[in-house]
This record gives C-alpha cells, structure tokens and sequence, in this order.
C-alpha cells in the first residue's frame, strides 16, 4: 500500500481543517493516515453524531469542539444535558485528559498540549471556557464559583416565543400574558425583573383590568380564570428552570458580550450545564439561547461571531413527534443558520426519534455504531450519503470508531477518533471499582 498516495489524498490544511482521527488501518507510528474535516463545511453546513449508548459520540464531538476553539479560535456553545462537557472546567480550572500522555499518535503529541496551552491564554483573555448555569448552589460547588449564572431577560423575546415555552397556552391565557407584558414594559426599565412580571399576574391583577386600551377580548380574558392559571404556568417555569432574571440574580445574561462581537479575535468554549433539569426546563433554556443566539447574529448592528451550537441528546430537542419547545428554533437554524454563521451539531442516540427536516440539511454524519434495525434505516433513508454496505457495517464498529460523510471530507471514510485534551465525563464508571467485591472477606 503506497501510504504516501493515501497521506496526500486525505490530506487538508491544518489552518483551515481539523484532524479528527485516523484511518481504520492506518492508525499508528509511521504508516498511520489522519484524517481531517474541512470546518468551513462542517461548521455551518451543520453536522449529525448518531450512535448508540457507549460508542463514544460525546467524546468525538468533545473532540472536534475543543480543536474548533483551542487551536481555530472558534466560538462554541454546547448545551450539555448530563455535566459530560463540564468536566473539563471542573473546580474553574481546566481538566486535562490523563490519557494524552498515552497516546501512541504523533501529531496528538504535539497538538494536545498546544490546545490546552492556547485555551489557558484564551481564559486570561476573557473567552476560553465559559460555564452559564441555573441559579442553584450545586452549580457553584462543581465549578468553585467561576461558573455564571444564567439570567434570561423574558422581555428580550418576542410573544410567539413565550407561546413556545408555554406550550398548548390557549387564546384567552395569550392575551392575558400579552397585556402583563406590555404593563411591565411601560412601568420597568431594563432590565426587567420577572418577579414584576409575576406580581402583576397575581396580586396586581385588578391594576390590569384598568388599563387603558384593552380591546373586548383582553377584557373578558382579564375577567375569567385565565390569569391566574397563565401565572402558574408561568411562575412553574421560572422555578424549575431557575435560569430567568430577577434583581437578585445579579446581572442579567449578555450573550452578545458571552459569545463575542464580529472581529474580535478571542475564542470561547461556552457550556451550558443542564444537568438535573426537567426537560421541560431543558428545552426552554436551549430554545430561548438558541433563539437569541440566530438573533444576534442576524443583527444589522454589531452582529455576534459565528458560533457553532451542540445540542446534546438532539431526539429530546428536536424530537419527529409529539410536542416540544425547542424544535422550531433548531428547525429555524437548520434552514437559515448558515447564512449567518450559526451552525449545529446534533447529537443522538435514537437517530429514528430525530426530526428529518433537522438531520436533512446536515451536511456531515458521523455514524459510530448502531445496532438498533429502525434506526439503521432512518440513517439510510435521511441520507444519500451511505450505501447499504456501510449500514450493515454499522453494528459492528468498535467503540471510537466512525463512518464518516459528507461535503467536510472527500469520500466516505472509516475513522478511529483520536484522544481528547481535555477530560470528558462521558466515560462509563468502573463498577466493579466502586462495588469493591475483594472487601467481602477483606
């Protein structure tokens, strides 16, 4: 085999393209062949991680996230459902992976320092690894208080966005909620506390019935049940997701300034720790951020960097059926994302449970193993990408290994991912460390 020939044939800049791994076969010392994605491509023309339970797709996309930021100067955000991502900026400080000093790849070490080096540089800079969090003292323990907590403004989105929060709100609740909104607009300045917003809902609701300009309809809204069941729906929300602004929150979330202004050259890990939330909660957070994410960067005024978004546990956000709050939005940036530089990862271990409008216009799969029969045919069916040889080759793929696709890389290709420098938190516990079964007769 003239490995030359294969070296130069999958081949890419190191400016423009990340090593993601090595071919299957070609893994190691002198004769091993890297495989690189074009991140122009893979970054806006977005990307879909499909894999059963253990296959190692978290830590593939922990992978490609740390590489885009620690030696690309990107700017990422990862809604990281289970703490996996937070791992690596536990205790505010940078967690390194044990095992890069393992690795029997080259290029690995000699990057993976690099990575940690520049993200150390980055972090004194203000970007680095930025961790947004609910408002709650667990957060704070994990990440030693160098975590920030997430302070949503609800007067930054628009009515339609609250109807996506409060999913089924019938027509008379919408009306009452549009005219507590409109009162707490004109009598608070930004920015406005929610705790406001709730009052004039509950206690204050007679002030409400007097305003000024209400039509008929607002009228006999204001005058039924309707206020008060839209101000327990809503007061539900903010408790659970403890992510909402109020004076005691302490400064309200900017993610104009979080994510960075066009032209500024800082990088940023952004992760958005999600961990021990509904999912209702979950979605909520994902579905406003992601919302005012597209938002700031379509702005005609100081638009944001381009950022690439990772939705962890993508058949909950972005589910084929039933009802959820998040999908629109997703199904928002799939179709318009690109045109100003928001792209997605979506990550899933039940590629059949996902929305196909959403996997449709990814144009990069990486497929680790799958055994499940309905979801093997919802990958052949979603894509043109794979022949029925790559799907029966699926199954049997060893942990860390990939099939993958797409307009990021020249030809199909099987991939062994390559180690992390940062720590992930992915990796299954040692069970028999923890049972300690010698301590029986110890």
């Amino acid at each position: 085999m003239d490995y030359d020939f294969l070296r130069n044939f999958y081949e890419f800049s190191e400016e423009t393209s990340i090593h993601i791994g090595n071919l299957v076969g070609y893994e190691r010392g002198a004769e091993a062949v890297p495989i690189y994605l074009d991140v122009n491509t893979l970054a806006t023309e977005h990307l879909a991680v499909l894999a059963m339970t253990g296959a190692g797709k978290s830590y593939t996309v922990g992978r490609i996230i740390e590489r885009l930021v620690g030696l690309l100067n990107g700017t990422v955000v990862v809604f990281d459902t289970h703490g996996e991502y937070g791992r690596a900026f536990a205790q505010g400080q940078l967690q390194t992976n044990p095992s890069i000093a393992s690795t029997d790849d080259a290029r690995d070490r000699e990057v993976l320092p690099r990575i940690i080096a520049n993200l150390n540089t980055l972090q004194t800079r203000g970007g680095g690894i930025i961790v947004l969090s609910p408002q709650a003292d667990k957060f704070d323990n994990k990440y030693a208080g160098q975590n920030r907590h997430l302070a949503l403004q609800l007067d930054n989105f628009e009515l339609d966005d609250l109807a996506e929060i409060l999913p089924g709100l019938p027509e008379a609740q919408q009306r009452v909620l549009d005219v507590a909104i409109r009162q707490w607009r004109n009598e608070c300045d930004a920015p406005r506390d929610i705790q406001v917003l709730i009052e004039l809902l509950t206690t204050r609701l007679d002030e409400l019935r007097q305003m000024e300009g209400l039509s008929e309809s607002e009228q006999k809204a204001l005058g039924s049940r309707s206020a008060g069941i839209a101000a327990l729906r809503l007061r539900r929300v903010i408790n659970e997701s403890q992510s909402f602004y109020t004076a005691a929150a302490g400064n309200p979330t900017d993610l104009r300034a979080i994510l960075g202004r066009r032209g500024e050259a800082v990088g940023r890990l952004v992760i958005v720790d999600l961990q021990g939330l509904s999912d209702d909660s979950r979605q909520i957070i994902v579905g406003l951020i992601s919302s005012e994410i597209l938002r700031l960067a379509s702005a005609n005024a100081e638009p944001t960097r381009p950022a690439f978004l990772v939705f962890e546990e993508g058949h909950n956000f972005a589910p084929a059926g039933g009802t959820s709050i998040s999908r629109n939005i997703i199904k928002r940036i799939a179709a318009e994302g690109r045109k100003f530089g928001v792209g997605f990862a979506i990550i899933s271990q039940r590629p059949s449970k996902l929305d196909a409008d959403v996997t449709s216009q990814c144009n990069t799969i990486v497929a680790m193993r799958i055994k499940n029969p309905d979801d093997q045919r919802f990958i052949s069916k979603s894509s043109d990408m794979f022949s029925q040889s790559d799907i029966d080759e699926l199954p049997s793929l060893s942990t860390g290994e990939a099939l993958i696709c797409g307009r990021s890389i020249p030809a199909p290709l099987l991939v062994k991912v390559g180690t992390k420098a940062l720590r992930h938190g992915g990796e299954s516990p040692r069970i028999l460390d923890e049972w300690a079964p010698g301590s029986i007769n110890g």
